[in-house]
């Protein structure tokens, strides 16, 4: 019996430094394997040690025939909008909405003109309302995910009559579940001190690593000053960004590294206590440089990209037993004290993280405790559980009974709406005569 195929389309680059979309999608691909046959298509692949998946770039010939014959394809970004010829396949559309873009860019754009970031958030708000539109099965990575993106399917016209005719028995799951990030089933070994002979740091120095990149919803400032104080008062303890430069060389720089930068040299911590590696660890070697930390750290502002978002850096201090100090207001940053897994800290609250700095380096029955229960939680964090739900979903989904529907009024709104806006701007740019000569132009 011939085994059902999944493609996988990936907007991040695969390989040997890979940022969370790649991970997520080699991980979920990993899995799909065992029952699936299963391809991942990135605009650049590197060989991957043990993958037992297909991998392919864009530019592959192979790309679009993969994409017409796949029963499901699992899409992320703006991958209908980049790549068409998806939207016409026969297969169950899967679209993952785990990051939140428009939110992001929101963070990401200070310092642009108004008028860029009002064009740019139409933008990626039209390539939302798209993937809304054609998937017939979405993903979140958390409940509070959940309940956002449900606002958005629901304007985008998803909760209707033709999904589910009885509506006192509606499954949300039907058409949006949860697959968080997840963590490696198979706790890591260290081979060697990676962060202590990198940075010539001390054995007995206190450690706290930031396992990811430095964006501008991140406050890595507030940590920063945390240290310094720390330091002025006779404390042993370094913060280690482990990766500066993203893996995807189209990935734009975000000032907030260069203003972390800035404030560690003008505080004089720079290479002596706080630590950049101007690069990005390559993937399989993580755990080396985590598992030589005492506790990992996650920052942020508070603004609607932290509400919504699924830090995935935190999987790998999940994984690597990491006490974690972070900013309340996200999934993590709010489960901390209930889990008992770190020590949870307010917005840009600096009397906070010297505090909870202090309690990890001084009081070690307290960072043993916390040890301990991150071990015990991670256990719902494997991959191989994350994914287990979708993996069983995927024997009886079909393609979405609303798919046609909600399709072909999306259309034609569109084509109206398009053709209204055309009729406007050639009125504004000339009065009835432009029209006039748009339509005798067409004519002829």
């Amino acid at each position: 019996m011939r085994k059902k195929s999944v493609l996988i389309v990936c907007n991040d680059v695969v390989g040997l430094k890979m940022a969370g979309p790649a991970i997520r999608c080699v991980e979920i691909a990993k899995v799909l394997s065992l029952k699936f046959d299963v391809e991942v298509y990135a605009p650049k692949v590197e060989p991957l040690a043990g993958a037992v998946f297909k991998t392919g770039v864009f530019s592959d010939p192979g790309f679009k025939s993969a994409a017409e014959n796949a029963d499901f394809l699992i899409v992320q970004g703006d991958a209908l909008r980049s790549h068409p010829f998806l939207k016409e396949s026969k297969g169950c559309l899967v679209v993952d909405l785990y990051c939140p873009i428009p939110l992001e860019y929101h963070q990401a754009s200070e310092g642009v003109s108004l008028e860029t970031r009002g064009i740019t958030s139409n933008f990626l708000c039209d390539v939302l309302h798209e993937q809304l539109v054609y998937g017939d099965h979405f993903l979140c990575a958390s409940e509070k995910q959940r309940e956002f993106w449900l606002g958005a399917l629901t304007l985008a016209g998803r909760i209707n009559a033709r999904r589910w005719p009885q509506a006192s028995h509606a499954d949300i799951s039907d058409l949006i579940s949860l697959l968080p990030f997840g963590l490696a089933s198979q706790r890591p070994e260290p081979a060697r001190r990676a962060i202590r002979s990198a940075f010539d740091i001390p054995a007995d120095d206190f450690v706290l690593v930031w396992g990811g990149g430095l964006y501008q919803w991140f406050d890595p400032l507030t940590p920063i000053k945390a240290v310094h104080r720390l330091i002025s008062e006779g404390a042993r303890v370094h913060l280690v960004f482990i990766g500066v430069k993203h893996p995807n060389a189209s990935i734009t720089q975000h000032d907030m590294c260069g203003r972390a930068v800035d404030l560690a040299t003008e505080l004089g911590l720079i290479d002596k206590f706080v630590h950049f590696n101007f690069g990005w660890v390559d993937y399989e070697d993580r755990h080396n440089f985590l598992l030589d930390a005492d506790a990992g750290i996650s920052s942020h502002f508070d603004n609607p990209e932290t509400r919504f978002s699924f830090r995935t850096r935190m999987l790998d201090y999940l994984w690597c037993d990491l006490p974690i100090i972070a900013t309340q207001g996200d999934v993590f940053g709010d489960s901390l004290v209930p889990e008992g897994t770190g020590i949870s800290v307010g917005f840009e609250d600096l009397e906070g993280w010297v505090k909870a700095i202090s309690v990890m380096m001084t009081d070690k029955s307290e960072h043993k405790r916390y040890r301990e229960n991150v071990r015990t939680y991670s256990k719902g964090f494997r991959w191989s559980s994350v994914v287990d739900p979708l993996l069983q979903r995927f024997e009886t989904m079909v393609v979405a009974p609303d798919r046609s529907l909600v399709r072909s009024h999306y259309l034609s709104a569109n084509q109206s709406t398009g053709f209204f806006f055309r009729l406007r701007r050639l009125y504004a740019s000339g009065g009835i005569s432009s029209i006039l000569a748009a339509v005798w132009r067409r004519l002829r």
